[in-house]
């Protein structure tokens, strides 16, 4: 019975052991790489550079880098010929450094009313919206249907041949109890007149200038959204109009068109240095900006501009090792992305369409915002860091095992909570890799009160600390592409 005892004891310890093997203690040091010799080429990232490429792509020269704008199209060529100067070979097709994709754009603003020969005004004597076909119509009768409804006590299109007509209608219900209200819904209307033959809808408001004022302001800015084969269904063009402009006891004519819906196209640049295994190791940052603000340029110096020539001194210094004959064991993708502030675009188009397989992506490390001291930190001797811990624990610890050796950084992980209301996590980059199962790193300096505004320009970055955060990321990265084996 004793020996029976001992052989099982002596088995729950041997478990107990193989269990203990697979725990990652925080002390284990992961160090495993010729780190040492990627500390002398971390040498090569330095102040001077970022600020001469930060004062170059933040310029007013670029105006604001937004998606697919000129100014982002021009900073595109700015980074690739800086891989190209680098001899750092473009991955797309093996030859290019640009992966497109297409950004559909909707713009009221395009959109054109002319009442009796004269001219209205955007948002100041008209709105348009939904989703209306693209027409270009001329001297067009408008014919009155007062509230538009159709119902068992009355058709106002009985007597009216809106055939090939814009109508009138007014807006909400009549004042009795024959309407129910829900037949003022404007969809409704504009189906019923599109029933009856009509061109085109406008909808008369008694107090245009004091009511959808949030509609107002949404709408003069173009809204953008990833290109999808998905076709919307398109209606007829509607306008909300100040009642004034049309008398209703006068004969109307209008011309006007709607063409509101442009397909454009965007870049991501990509930069690439091979390794020894088909294993890649993404660097990220997004390059593209707001553009500008009430007529004023947004530089984004900071967001993300900061991240954006981190990742150039980062490719830079581990292109001179490669000519050095010090090759990775795994390549190294540089990814800056476009189309970020407009909802992840350019990440989420990588890894829906990845140039290297996913399965053979060990880790993206993503920078973005990492220039200034935020409004919470006391002294800028820290980073924050986002999602380090939620894929892969040797990721985490090899991060800070790098900055324990050789940066001395303060490393925060209050955005890294789950129940943090800022949500950083899904706000950047890195989550279209996180969402493949990729472990990742968000490297971030957290907001400040210039924060996508005009101000966030290049005097107010703090290169010291810039250089520290690009050299550290630089460290982790080297462990990761050097390391033999890589991280689980």
């Amino acid at each position: 019975m004793r020996s029976f005892i001992k052989i099982i004891y002596i088995l729950f310890c041997f478990l107990s052991f193989i269990q203990s093997c697979k725990i990652l203690k925080p002390d284990q040091y992961l160090l495993k790489s010729n780190i040492e010799i990627g500390e002398k080429y971390s040498q090569i990232i330095t102040s001077e550079d970022l600020n001469h490429n930060l004062s170059i792509l933040a310029s007013d020269d670029f105006e604001g880098r937004e998606t697919t704008y000129p100014g982002q199209k021009k900073a595109a060529k700015f980074l690739k010929n800086k891989f190209i100067n680098w001899g750092i070979s473009g991955p797309v097709n093996d030859t290019g450094y640009y992966q497109k994709f297409n950004v559909d754009i909707q713009n009221f603003s395009n959109v054109n009313l002319i009442i009796n020969g004269v001219k209205a005004q955007f948002i100041t004597d008209f709105y348009s919206y939904g989703n209306p076909q693209k027409v270009h119509n001329q001297n067009i009768e408008t014919i009155d249907v007062g509230y538009g409804i159709i119902n068992k006590i009355k058709n106002p299109y009985h007597k009216n041949n809106v055939t090939g007509k814009v109508v009138l209608i007014k807006e909400g219900i009549p004042n009795n109890k024959d309407y129910k209200l829900s037949a003022a819904n404007w969809r409704k209307k504009l189906k019923t007149a599109e029933k009856q033959g009509a061109i085109g809808v406008i909808f008369l408001k008694e107090n245009y200038s004091s009511t959808d004022l949030e509609i107002k302001k949404h709408l003069q800015f173009p809204r953008m959204k990833m290109h999808n084969n998905q076709k919307i269904k398109e209606h007829l063009p509607v306008f909300f109009v100040n009642e004034e402009l049309l008398k209703r006891d006068t004969i109307n004519f209008i011309d006007f068109s709607t063409d509101v819906n442009i397909t454009k196209t965007a870049e991501n640049v990509l930069g690439f240095i091979p390794g020894k295994s088909e294993e890649v190791l993404v660097i990220s940052a997004h390059y593209d900006h707001i553009g500008f603000d009430q007529g004023e340029i947004c530089n984004g110096a900071d967001d993300d501009g900061s991240g954006s020539v981190a990742l150039l001194s980062i490719a830079k210094a581990f292109q001179e090792a490669y000519l050095n004959g010090v090759q990775p064991q795994r390549g190294i993708l540089f990814l800056l992305v476009s189309g970020e502030e407009k909802g992840l675009f350019g990440s989420k188009y990588y890894t829906d369409n990845p140039i290297f397989p996913l399965s053979n992506t060990i880790a993206d490390l993503n920078i973005d915002m990492i220039g200034r001291q935020d409004t919470i930190q006391k002294d800028n001797n820290y980073i924050y860091l986002i999602g380090s811990d939620k894929i892969s624990d040797q990721l985490h610890i090899i991060n800070e095992q790098t900055n324990s050796k050789y940066i001395k950084f303060n490393l925060d992980y209050t955005y890294n909570d789950e129940n943090d209301p800022n949500q950083f996590y899904y706000r950047s980059d890195h989550y279209n890799f996180a969402k493949n199962n990729i472990p990742v790193i968000f490297y971030f300096g957290g907001l400040h009160e210039d924060y996508h505004k005009p101000s966030d320009e290049v005097d107010k970055i703090d290169f010291e600390k810039l250089e520290k955060v690009t050299q550290y990321i630089f460290l982790t990265a080297w462990e990761l592409a050097y390391r033999k084996n890589a991280i689980k």
